[in-house]
C-alpha cells in the first residue's frame, strides 16, 4: 500500500477522514516551538457543515472563489503554508492569518490529543475583525502575490 494510501486512512478525533495536500501529505503546514504554542503539524479534514473543509466550501467558498481561489481547499493550502500571524480567538481557538488590507483566516484549535492543530473554518475578513485580539506570534516576510490580494473583499466579516 504506498503512503497516499495510509494517509486517506488517517481520521481525526471525530472520525472524519483527514483531506491530503497538494503534496500528497495530510500535514498542511506547521506551528513551531518558535510561534508560542505547542509544535504540531496543521491538518484540515473533511468535516461537516460544522468545521473542517465542508464547512469552509459550504459558508465561505463563494467569497473565496470571489476573491481568486479557485476553492476553499486553495484557501486552505495556501493560508496554512503562508500564514504571518497567529493571535488568540475564542474557546482555546487560533486564528492563522496572512493578509494586508484584509486577512486570509485560518480558526485552528489543538486536538484533543495535542498531536496536530486542526482547521475550524476560515474566510478573508475586514482587518477590524482580529484589530483587538492578542498576537501569539507574528513573522515579518518578503510579500509575494497572492490570488486574494487582486480583487478585495467585498463581503460580510463574520464566521
Amino acid at each position: 500500500m504506498d503512503s497516499k494510501k495510509n494517509y486517506r486512512l488517517a481520521t481525526d478525533e471525530n472520525g472524519s477522514p483527514f483531506v491530503l495536500n497538494s503534496k500528497g501529505s495530510i500535514d498542511f503546514g506547521y506551528i513551531t516551538e518558535e510561534m508560542n504554542l505547542p509544535p504540531a503539524p496543521i491538518r484540515i479534514a473533511e468535516g461537516d457543515d460544522n468545521y473542517g473543509l465542508r464547512h469552509i466550501e459550504l459558508r465561505h467558498g463563494d467569497q473565496l472563489r470571489n476573491n481568486g481561489f479557485r476553492s476553499a481547499y486553495e484557501f486552505v493550502e495556501y493560508v496554512s503554508g503562508n500564514f504571518t500571524e497567529i493571535k488568540e480567538g475564542k474557546n482555546g481557538s487560533f486564528l492563522l492569518e496572512k493578509g494586508d488590507a484584509y486577512h486570509n483566516t485560518l480558526f485552528i484549535a489543538l486536538s484533543r490529543e495535542g498531536d496536530y492543530w486542526k482547521v475550524i473554518s476560515g474566510g478573508i475578513f475586514r482587518t477590524r475583525y482580529s484589530k483587538n485580539k492578542k498576537i501569539i506570534h507574528s513573522a515579518s516576510e518578503v510579500r509575494t502575490s497572492s490570488p486574494a490580494e487582486d480583487d478585495l473583499l467585498p463581503n460580510e466579516d463574520i464566521v
